[in-house]
């Protein structure tokens, strides 16, 4: 394996995707021009609750909290570790700068993306030097994993194509923070684990190992989906090593033995903080009860491909299957296919969507052009790929990701100015509740209202306000799943929301079939086996909303959680009557095309 590395091509490949990733939050600012408040450019769904969390850690609360809530950590009464306490570490490695230098959540996710691309971009452009031993062919390498993720998952212009849906946009590894971090970590440790096993001194091995562990276990508090993928690359990467090079067996298992130990010992808190889950932890995330195969993913049928070529050319002895990189390029290859269908021997399957869009892909595009590679260098391992060949793919793939970036910049523009206006809210609610005095709300957190989800989705993540109820808010699980159907039910009813209309909200509202159903129930990607949303159920659904209504008019007192703000958008009008009621809102200031009312309790 080659040791120097000359990181010119690297370096050219960071700095272009580090352009790339620029290009939505240099769109919104140039949109916005003056008006610009400095949120983030929003692709993803998921990222609000990300930043959510990374805001409470920034504002000092502890690791168990949940800020859609208000609820915090504490002595009496703890709560349950959810996915974003177990999974702290690129949080806190977010947050502790932050809180030094004085940044917002905002501002970190500004930064992260294009850090976060040339990070990635050099992880694997070191991967690919070190396999490939061509600097050149690992800058192709670069471009066309990250850039060509998507296609392979079956999103963007592919999924517009054939299906008239892009699905997943953008460059799925920018989603901040995960998996953005993690995914550096992940290729960072493909790294060290490569040369543990092949460098050529022990003493380089064991520091390698060393390395190697480490980065799992940063691996295990970061992201499920990576830290697995790791431990499939290195279970079938030793055991490839150990079986086809009998003379190395020793050394190779002193680094398998060096990892496996520290692996170990960190899985074991890891454990420990996952059996304090929340009981509708596993309902929340989808875990499913399936032995059922999955196998015709895209992602899987380009690893499967990979492996043929590989198989092809050793019986043809175009190269040698003992050879080291051949073996990692195989092991890269069948990890693939193995975390797809773990789920045959241990039953169990959790949002297999994941794997396809945040790890397996990268992985299979980087065994297939590592392959490709190979096969060109031949058993003498010496041609260098041609400009000819590698530089017509890397600008290929560079274009396609750019047309992807440029097409979901357009699509997304509006929704952004609205993240964008939004925020001068969330900064109004945020001095608000810093300024209100100490116990007056009967709630942790001052409670927001306002009949936007989206908007609503956003104010933890931009204020210390907690919120009526969000999309996300299920994603930190310590609110069962009765309180959370009724916090949906007290959103639509104050958003003025008749019993009647539930069933069209019911049907049209991915949001209302995520929160009362499951998200695994509207969205076919997150499970094997798609169970949809049934016609009865809504109906179903419809008749325990009638009955909230009905019972809440026979109370005098309002449900919990009491409002402390209500927001009132021009563009989003709706009748107050069902909170004046319970509430006297009394106008406070206007912000836009917002106005904020401040909302205090009727006396019965």
């Amino acid at each position: 394996m080659q040791k120097t590395i000359r990181w010119r091509w690297g370096v050219v490949a960071a700095a272009l995707l580090a352009v790339v990733s620029l290009v939505p939050q240099a769109a919104l600012c140039r949109a916005r021009g003056r008006e610009w408040r400095g949120a983030y450019a929003y692709f993803y769904s998921d990222e609000p609750a990300y930043a959510a969390y990374l805001n409470a850690l920034i504002e000092g609360r502890p690791r168990r909290n949940d800020p859609y809530t208000g609820a915090d950590d504490s002595t009496g009464a703890p709560p349950h570790e959810s996915l974003f306490s177990i999974q702290f570490l690129p949080a806190y490695l977010l947050a502790v700068p932050a809180r030094a230098l004085r940044l917002s959540a905002g501002t970190v996710f500004i930064l992260l993306m294009p850090l976060v691309a040339m990070l990635c971009s050099l992880a694997i452009y070191y991967v690919g030097a070190l396999v490939a031993r061509d600097e050149r062919a690992a800058c192709a390498a670069v471009f066309v994993a990250l850039c060509l993720g998507i296609v392979v998952s079956g999103d963007g212009f592919i999924s517009e194509w054939l299906r008239g849906d892009p699905g997943y946009v953008f460059l799925p590894f920018l989603r901040r923070y995960v998996p953005g971090v993690p995914l550096v970590f992940f290729f960072a440790y493909c790294a060290a684990l490569l040369r543990a096993l092949t460098d050529s001194t022990p003493r380089a091995r064991n520091v390698s190992a060393l390395a190697a562990g480490l980065l799992f276990a940063a691996l295990v508090y970061s992201y499920f989906y990576h830290w697995t993928a790791a431990a499939a690359i290195t279970a079938l990467f030793g055991a490839l090593h150990l079986l086809a090079r009998p003379e190395e067996r020793r050394g190779a298992a002193r680094s398998l033995v060096i990892i496996g130990s520290i692996a170990a010992v960190s899985l074991v808190p890891y454990l420990l903080l996952v059996s304090r889950r929340a009981p509708s932890t596993d309902t929340a995330q989808a875990l499913a009860r399936t032995h059922a195969p999955d196998l015709l993913r895209g992602v899987e049928l380009l690893a499967a491909l990979t492996l043929a070529a590989l198989a092809v050319a050793a019986r043809r002895r175009r190269i040698n299957p003992r050879d080291r990189a051949c073996l990692f390029t195989a092991a890269l290859a069948v990890s693939v296919l193995a975390v797809f269908n773990q789920q045959v021997l241990t039953g169990l399957s959790l949002q297999p969507m994941h794997y396809e869009q945040y790890v397996g892909n990268y992985v299979a595009l980087l065994a297939a052009t590592l392959a490709a590679t190979l096969i060109w260098q031949g058993r003498a391992r010496v041609r260098l790929v041609p400009h000819k060949l590698w530089v017509p793919v890397a600008l290929f793939a560079l274009a396609w990701g750019l047309g992807e970036t440029v097409s979901t910049t357009r699509a997304y523009a509006a929704q952004n100015a609205r993240h964008d206006d939004w925020l001068a809210v969330a900064r109004r609610l945020d001095a608000l509740a810093r300024n209100a005095p100490r116990g007056a709300t009967a709630e942790p957190h001052p409670v927001v209202f306002n009949p936007d989800d989206f908007r609503m989705d956003h104010v933890p993540a931009e204020s210390a306000c907690a919120v009526v109820w969000a999309p996300h808010m299920f994603t930190f699980a310590d609110v069962s799943r009765a309180e959370s159907r009724a916090r949906v039910f007290q959103f639509l009813h104050f958003s003025g929301v008749a019993p009647a209309a539930f069933a069209a909200e019911g049907r049209d509202q991915a949001f209302l079939q995520f929160s009362l159903f499951g998200w695994e129930r509207a969205n076919p990607r997150l499970a094997v086996e798609f169970h949809p949303v049934t016609v009865q159920e809504i109906a179903d659904a419809q008749s325990d909303y009638a009955r909230y209504v009905a019972a809440l008019g026979q109370n005098s007192r309002p449900p919990r959680p009491v409002i402390n703000f209500v927001v009132a958008s021009d563009d989003q009008p709706f009748s107050r009557a069902n909170l004046e009621r319970f509430y006297t809102l009394t106008p406070i200031e206007r912000v836009g095309i917002h106005t904020i009312y401040r909302a205090t309790v009727k006396q019965p």
